[in-house]
């Protein structure tokens, strides 16, 4: 038997469990490769996902932005019309006020040729003959003749003056329908303030060298400046003159009327006056002689009268200014021309109008 030869069989390389190895390497290797292709799909979708997100974000952004740099833009282009319309305007008032200080320098100097005229005429006038102004204001100067035939004589007068509530009306009935009414409308009765204007006249009539002294009389006797009863004034004395005036404006006729009383403070004068100017209305109605209380007729009038009268200092002259009171006294005048006549005074009786009309 012939033997056959065994060739040795060579030994390959690539078998097949080594390919199956390769085979199942490659599949992993393919498998990795497969989940992590995936893994970035997933990945890099939600990157570009959030990149789109912020790429809107920032559009959004910048169109704000826009609006906002457009608003800016419209404010700018406005501050710039208002900055020339201000410089435009700056410009006008420049000019103005160039026109005003030629204005201001053209008045400066009118005001210097204006001062210095005004001290032209100053100097002219200091030249000029001045005229004195009465101390005293005469009312209703042009009806100055109803009172002319008062006698002012001698170097000291004493007015005594009735200041009692029959002073406040042209009837009996009328004075004492004002005896409620408050004291400033009893200062402005008509028949009072025909009073006031006849005292102010008579110390305007005085000469400037004549004292004088003013008595009010109701039931009391008061001097016109209380404190300075004793004193004779003048219408020189300016700012005595002043406090007359005042006080003769404050006084509110009330009362009855003590005429015994007033001429007896006459008789008690420092000094005896050169003469008397009584202003009345009717004849006294107190007495301190006779005291009475309530109305008294005609005839205690009248006696009242007579026993005033007889107060008065021997040989000085009585003159009567006698004011209207209608159905009070129809005796008065007839008792104070007796009183006139007797002492060389005189008897004036003004109009009701005086000095109105």
């Amino acid at each position: 038997m012939a033997k056959i030869a065994l060739k040795r069989r060579e030994a390959e390389v690539f078998s097949i469990s080594f390919l199956d190895c390769i085979c199942c390497g490659f599949g992993a290797v393919l498998l990795v490769f497969l989940l992590t292709v995936a893994s970035k799909t997933s990945v890099d979708k939600a990157i570009v996902d959030n990149v789109r997100e912020r790429v809107k974000r920032a559009e959004n952004e910048m169109k704000l932005n826009k609006q906002d740099l457009d608003r800016i833009a419209q404010l700018l282009a406005a501050a710039q019309l208002e900055l020339q319309d201000i410089n435009s305007r700056n410009v006008q008032d420049q000019l103005k006020l160039s026109d005003r200080k030629r204005e201001l320098l053209l008045m400066l100097q009118q005001t210097s040729a204006m001062k210095e005229a005004l001290d032209r005429l100053l100097a002219d006038k200091k030249e000029l003959p001045t005229e004195e102004v009465a101390p005293i204001p005469i009312p209703e100067i042009d009806r100055r003749q109803y009172l002319t035939g008062v006698k002012l004589h001698g170097e000291f007068v004493v007015f005594v003056v009735r200041s009692s509530g029959s002073m406040l009306g042209e009837t009996i009935d009328d004075a004492a329908s004002r005896l409620g009414d408050s004291d400033d409308k009893k200062r402005e009765a008509p028949k009072w303030q025909r009073t006031v204007h006849a005292v102010q006249w008579l110390l305007a009539s005085l000469d400037p060298e004549t004292h004088f002294q003013i008595l009010f009389f109701n039931e009391e006797t008061t001097p016109i400046l209380p404190t300075r009863g004793d004193e004779w004034f003048t219408t020189k004395d300016r700012k005595t003159i002043a406090e007359i005036l005042k006080r003769l404006s404050e006084v509110v006729p009330q009362g009855g009327a003590n005429l015994e009383r007033a001429f007896t403070a006459v008789r008690f004068l420092p000094r005896l006056p050169d003469s008397i100017v009584l202003l009345t209305d009717g004849l006294p109605t107190k007495s301190d002689s006779i005291p009475m209380d309530g109305d008294v007729g005609e005839e205690q009038r009248i006696r009242f009268f007579e026993i005033a009268t007889k107060q008065l200092p021997p040989r000085i002259p009585v003159s009567t200014v006698l004011f209207p009171l209608l159905t009070g006294d129809p005796g008065a005048p007839g008792m104070y021309w007796e009183l006139a006549n007797a002492t060389r005074g005189a008897l004036v009786s003004p109009s009701k109008s005086w000095p109105d009309t």
